[in-house]
């Protein structure tokens, strides 16, 4: 399952004559992981809906695959927007609903059937699938707000992979969860690219969990791209600083790097 390539041209995200968004060019391989960062306000969650189809910009084009995203008519864009796997914000689903593991991983799969054509066996299969690939078997049945954050996290990614997509977006799938959380959940997107060859764009604030290992990475400030580059490339210069209004530095802890902010303004 080869993933998908990515190309924005002369982006524009305007609300109220006011720009948010301007990305004058932006191209993403195919199998590239690519980590999204940036301050909060930045442009990152209006980016990621623009690149996958969800926001239609200002001007400018979107391509996946040489298709020009926004050219096609609606029916056409839900059609390749069934090959993107998109995990929104964990703020942005209803965790009080009361559906189990296996129905909200269902619903992924239901997405890229026939308009009111129910599941089949086979399509249960692949949830299946999915629910034991990603270690969930022993929580099918509960009700997904019966979980954990991490695994709540799982589920979505459970739910976005039944969709057999070629390109995986998350916004922000490590929020809210503990360091050990973290890290299960950024080497579970790392396993699924390198596995299932796949495309994945991932906002992220966890910048010292991924700075290590990060292949590419993309800082936006004010809604332009500041940086874009290798990980030790981009978190080491001075545009991060510029982009968190604050002094930088990485420091070596029990085996681990880690970045610590510093106040301007302090001794």
């Amino acid at each position: 399952m080869p993933g998908i390539e990515l190309e924005a041209r002369d982006l524009v995200v305007a609300r109220s004559a006011k720009e948010i968004l301007r990305v004058d060019q932006l191209r993403i391989e195919s199998g590239q992981m690519v980590h999204l960062i940036g301050a909060n306000g930045a442009g990152k969650t209006t980016l990621i809906k623009v690149l996958c189809g969800l926001l239609r910009p200002t001007r400018g084009t979107v391509r996946l695959n040489q298709t020009d995203l926004y050219g096609l008519t609606g029916w056409q864009r839900c059609r390749l927007r069934q090959r993107i796997g998109y995990i929104p914000q964990s703020a942005e689903y209803n965790a009080d609903l009361p559906f189990t593991v296996r129905e909200v991983v269902a619903m992924g799969r239901a997405s890229v059937r026939p308009l009111l054509r129910g599941l089949t066996r086979s399509d249960y299969r692949r949830v299946d699938e999915w629910i034991e690939r990603l270690d969930l078997k022993d929580r099918r049945d509960q009700t997904f707000r019966s979980l954990s954050g991490g695994e709540q996290q799982k589920v979505l990614i459970a739910r976005a992979m039944t969709q057999e997509p070629n390109l995986l977006m998350l916004d922000e799938p490590t929020s809210n969860l503990d360091f050990r959380w973290k890290r299960k959940i950024t080497d579970l997107v790392y396993q699924l690219r390198d596995t299932m060859k796949l495309t994945v764009l991932m906002i992220s604030h966890e910048i010292s969990s991924i700075g290590s290992y990060s292949e590419r990475t993309i800082l936006l400030d004010r809604g332009r791209i500041l940086a874009d580059g290798p990980g030790e490339t981009v978190f080491g210069g001075p545009a991060m600083e510029q982009a968190y209004s604050c002094r930088i530095r990485w420091i070596q802890r029990e085996g681990q790097r880690m970045m610590v902010y510093e106040n301007p303004d302090g001794p």
